[in-house]
């Protein structure tokens, strides 16, 4: 399962994200607030798949629909596991700032 936590400004991420609970984790998500500067951790992550770069796509689609001026998501605490998932789809040096 996945949890989101949030502390100020950074979403902390834990657990599995994965397809099948994938649901969960959007479903907290909308209860956050995302404001900048906003910053993504990932180092409490176990297992991932392809779902866990969409997520990242989404809270950057929702964060600059609420925020248009403000600049890039921090995304910090990769593992392996998901940092090549974004090396094999070329979205690494997007994400990764």
């Amino acid at each position: 399962m996945a949890t989101i936590t949030q502390q100020a400004n950074t979403l902390s991420f834990s657990g599995d994200l994965l397809i099948n609970n994938i649901s969960n984790a959007l479903a907290q998500l909308q209860t956050l607030r995302l404001d900048p500067p906003l910053t993504l951790d990932f180092s409490k992550v176990e297992e991932v798949d392809t779902v866990a770069v969409s997520l990242i796509f989404e809270i950057q689609r929702q964060f600059h629909h609420e925020h248009a001026q403000a600049g890039s998501i921090s995304v910090v605490g990769v593992p392996d596991n998901l940092r090549s998932l974004m090396q094999l789809y070329g979205v690494d040096s997007f994400l990764l700032n």
